[in-house]
C-alpha cells in the first residue's frame, strides 16, 4: 500500500517519496534518501522542485532529539504534510512545531509528550505566541507567523487523535480554542487589517504600476538587468509566483488554437510539478525573447534548460545554476527598484517584492473586467478563496461603505433590485450603524461582497453556484455603481473573445448570453446614475470617482 501523493516524476522517472506499509509496522522506511529514524531526511534528487536544492530539501528534527515521544509524532505529522502537501508547506509546519517545543522547554520542561498537553498548556502556548518577538528582528510575530505557529500544534493533535499517535486522547477543545484565541483574536484581525491596507495603497497607485512597466520594457530593449526586468514583466502580466517563473524553459513559446501561449510549471499547490499554459501577451513575449538570448551560453555551459540561470559567485569557477529564489526580492527585485528610483508618493524606494507584484497583477486583471474565476486560474490557485485575498480592494471598499451602499435611495441592479428597493425604504437594518456593526450584520444575512456585485445566495441551503458569468443572470446576484468599469471591461473582453469564438457553438452561445446581462446591466446603471430625482444618491453622479475606483 502506497500512501496518496506518494508518487512524484523525477527527471521522467517515478520515485516514492516514502515507502511506508502499514503492514509491516517494525519496517524503518525509507523517507527520501533517508530512513524514518534518521535526525535528517534528504529529498535531494527526490523531489521535482528544480528552484529547491540543498538543505532546502533537507528535513532536520534535531529540535526534538531530547523528547523521543515527541520526535515520533513530529516525524509521522512530516511523513502526512509531504504526501498531502509539499515539502515547503511541511517544512514552515515544522518551523510553527519547533516554536512550540522551544515554548515547553522554557515553561513546563517537565512535558515529554504531546499526550502531555492539557487545555491549560495549550491556552499558555495561544497567549505566548500573541506576546513573543522573533529571534531574528526582536519585534513581535507577523500575524501570519502566529497563525501558523499556531496552526501547526492545533493540527497535530486534531489529526494525531484521528490517525493514533501519541497525543491526547480528549481534543474536542482543540478547534475552539484555537479559533477563540487565534482566528477571532481582534488585535491580530486589526494587524492584518492594516498589513493589507497597507499593500491595498501600495498596489492601488496606476501610474506606480505603469511605470515599473515602463522601466522594466526599456531595460529590456536596452538588454540590461535582463532577469528582473522579465521576471516584473511577466509578473504583472500573468501573475505568476517567482518560483514559477524562474523555472521556465527554453522554448516555452508556443501557438495554440492561433493564439500564443507560455508552457510553465508550477508546483506551490500541488506534491510534484505540473505544466500549465497561460496566454501570451507581445510583453511576455518579448521578455522571453530577450531571456532565451540572454541565457543561450550559460544553457549550453551548463546543459541546463532554463532561462533564468546566473553564475555562483560563492563556488570555484562561478558554474552556471539556477537564480536563488529565496534571495531574489533582496538580490535582484530591491537593487532594481533602487537603481531606477522607483519611489512611492512620500519620496521613498516603494517596498515591492514579488509578492506584490503578483497582487497587482490580480487588482488590475480585475478592474480590467477579468472574472474571478479566469484570475484564479491564470494564479494556479486550487480554488477562488485564494484568489479573492489578491483581489479584495474594491470588495473591502464596498463592505467599508455598505450602509451607504444599500440605502433608501440605492442604485441596484439586478432581478431582485426594485424588491431589495423598496425593503430598504421600509426599513433599513443598516441605518445609523457602525461599519463594524452593518459588517456582522451583512454576513449574519449572508450577503457576499463578489468581485463585480453582491450575492445573496444563502449557501446552507446547499445549492451551489453554477459558475462564471452565470451570477449575472442569478435573481440573487445585486450589483452597484462600484463596479461599474468592472463590468465595462469584462464586457469587452467578452467581445474580443465572440470574435475569435467558433459560430453558433455551445461557447458562443455562452458569451452571447453574458454580453446581454452584460449590457442590460451597464445600461441600467449608468441610466440610474444619471438620473436626477429626488432620491437619487448624489454619491453615484460620476462612476468614474465611485470608491476610488479611478
Amino acid at each position: 500500500m502506497v500512501a496518496k501523493n506518494n508518487d512524484v516524476e523525477v527527471n521522467g522517472k517515478s520515485f516514492q517519496l516514502f515507502d511506508y506499509n502499514p503492514s509491516n509496522l517494525e519496517r524503518d522506511f525509507r523517507c527520501g534518501k533517508s530512513k524514518f529514524s534518521d535526525m535528517k531526511w534528504d529529498f535531494n534528487g527526490c523531489v521535482n522542485k528544480p528552484h529547491l536544492s540543498g538543505a532546502r530539501l533537507k528535513v532536520k528534527f534535531y529540535a526534538f532529539e531530547h523528547k523521543p515521544r515527541m520526535l515520533e509524532v513530529v516525524k509521522w505529522f512530516m511523513h502526512h504534510e509531504m504526501i498531502t502537501k509539499d515539502i515547503q508547506t511541511a517544512k514552515r509546519n515544522l518551523d510553527g512545531v519547533v516554536r512550540y517545543i522551544k515554548f515547553v522547554d522554557s515553561t513546563a520542561p517537565e512535558i515529554e509528550s504531546f499526550a502531555d498537553i492539557t487545555q491549560e498548556l495549550l491556552t499558555a502556548y495561544f497567549d505566548h505566541l500573541l506576546t513573543v518577538k522573533s529571534e531574528t528582528n526582536d519585534k513581535p510575530l507577523s500575524p501570519v507567523s502566529i497563525k501558523k505557529a499556531a496552526l501547526a500544534v492545533k493540527e497535530i493533535l486534531i489529526k494525531g487523535n484521528i490517525k493514533g499517535w501519541d497525543v491526547p486522547e480528549n481534543v474536542g477543545y482543540v478547534q475552539r480554542l484555537y479559533d477563540e484565541k487565534i482566528i477571532d483574536n481582534k488585535t491580530l484581525k486589526i494587524d492584518s487589517k492594516k498589513q493589507m491596507d497597507k499593500l491595498t495603497a501600495k498596489v492601488s497607485d496606476e501610474n506606480l504600476i505603469n511605470k515599473l512597466v515602463k522601466t522594466a520594457m526599456e531595460d529590456l530593449e536596452l538588454n540590461r538587468n535582463i532577469l528582473v526586468a522579465s521576471a516584473t514583466v511577466i509578473t504583472l502580466q500573468l501573475g505568476l509566483r517567482i518560483s514559477e517563473i524562474i523555472t521556465i524553459e527554453n522554448g516555452c513559446l508556443d501557438v495554440i488554437g492561433g493564439e500564443p501561449m507560455i508552457d510553465c510549471s508550477t508546483g506551490k499547490l500541488h506534491s510534484e510539478r505540473i505544466e500549465v499554459l497561460k496566454p501570451a501577451n507581445e510583453l511576455v513575449i518579448e521578455a522571453i525573447n530577450k531571456l532565451e538570448e540572454y541565457s543561450k551560453p550559460l544553457r549550453e555551459e551548463s546543459g541546463l534548460p532554463y532561462l533564468f540561470l546566473n553564475r555562483k559567485r560563492n563556488e570555484k569557477g562561478y558554474p552556471a545554476a539556477l537564480v536563488n529564489h529565496p534571495n531574489w526580492n533582496k538580490n535582484y527585485l530591491r537593487p532594481w527598484l533602487i537603481e531606477h528610483n522607483i519611489v512611492d508618493s512620500s519620496g521613498k524606494i516603494v517596498e515591492f517584492t514579488s509578492h506584490t507584484l503578483r497582487h497587482a497583477f490580480a487588482t488590475y486583471a480585475l478592474k480590467g473586467g477579468a472574472s474571478i474565476e479566469v484570475i484564479s486560474e491564470i494564479m494556479n490557485h486550487k480554488t477562488i478563496r485564494g484568489t479573492q485575498h489578491y483581489t479584495h480592494p474594491i470588495q473591502e471598499e464596498v463592505k467599508r461603505r455598505f450602509n451607504e451602499v444599500l440605502n433608501e435611495g440605492a442604485i441596484l441592479s439586478g432581478k431582485k433590485a426594485l424588491q431589495i428597493r423598496d425593503k430598504l425604504k421600509e426599513n433599513n437594518p443598516f441605518k445609523g450603524k457602525t461599519v463594524n456593526q452593518v459588517d456582522k450584520l451583512r454576513r449574519a444575512m449572508k450577503i457576499q461582497v463578489l468581485s463585480h456585485g453582491l450575492c445573496l445566495h444563502h449557501p446552507m441551503r446547499n445549492e451551489p453556484c453554477a459558475g462564471d458569468g452565470v451570477c449575472l443572470g442569478c435573481r440573487n446576484f445585486l450589483t452597484t455603481p462600484e463596479f461599474l468599469d468592472v463590468h465595462k471591461g469584462r464586457l469587452k473582453r467578452v467581445r474580443n473573445e465572440l470574435a475569435k469564438a467558433p459560430n453558433e457553438g455551445p461557447y458562443e452561445n455562452k458569451l452571447r448570453k453574458m454580453e446581454n446581462y452584460l449590457v442590460d446591466i451597464i445600461a441600467d446603471l449608468e441610466k440610474q446614475i444619471s438620473y436626477s430625482g429626488k432620491e437619487d444618491n448624489s454619491k453615484y453622479k460620476d462612476p468614474a470617482t465611485v470608491g476610488g475606483l479611478k
